[in-house]
């Protein structure tokens, strides 16, 4: 597990309120989604990457569709890097714990996009993997250099 305190971004989240529902912005989507918690992981996340990886938000894509064994699935985010795409993010809600379901879900989606390294939250637990698709091997990260290591190369 990697250390990371979202909570610091929360001050960058921008909240309204409509029709007595809370809504929370998305700066890659260009509009306010219902405050859930796996949103807030997301937005969290967002905000991490922008801020402190320096990560354009053009580089970044929400909930890409993608067909894994001939279902439709949606991709929480993707960072990319010269069209490539190169970080896949799967995010839960703070109640679900990380578990081998997770990291299956995401393996799954990474058998269609070939990422390289692959990052699951739930806001309070994070973890990271960097996939060897040559060698077939899957290593866990210690920490999260890599994400503005990758922003610098691209």
């Amino acid at each position: 597990m990697i250390k990371l305190d979202l909570s610091k971004y929360h001050s960058e989240l921008k909240f309204s309120e409509s029709g007595g529902k809370r809504y929370v912005f998305d700066p890659i989507r260009k509009s306010n989604f219902i405050v859930q918690q796996e949103e807030l992981v997301r937005q969290s996340w967002i905000q991490y990457l922008l801020i402190s990886c320096k990560i354009r938000e053009a580089s970044l894509s929400v909930e890409k569709q993608v067909v894994v064994n001939k279902l439709k699935k949606r991709i929480d985010l993707v960072y990319y890097s010269k069209g490539n795409p190169l970080v896949l993010f799967e995010f839960k809600s703070f109640n679900i714990s990380i578990n081998q379901n997770a990291a299956q879900q995401v393996a799954n989606y990474n058998l269609q996009l070939k990422v390289p390294y692959i990052v699951i939250s739930n806001g309070l637990d994070h973890f990271a993997f960097f996939v060897d698709f040559e060698k077939q091997t899957t290593t866990p990260l210690n920490d999260f250099s890599f994400l503005s290591e990758l922003n610098t190369q691209g």
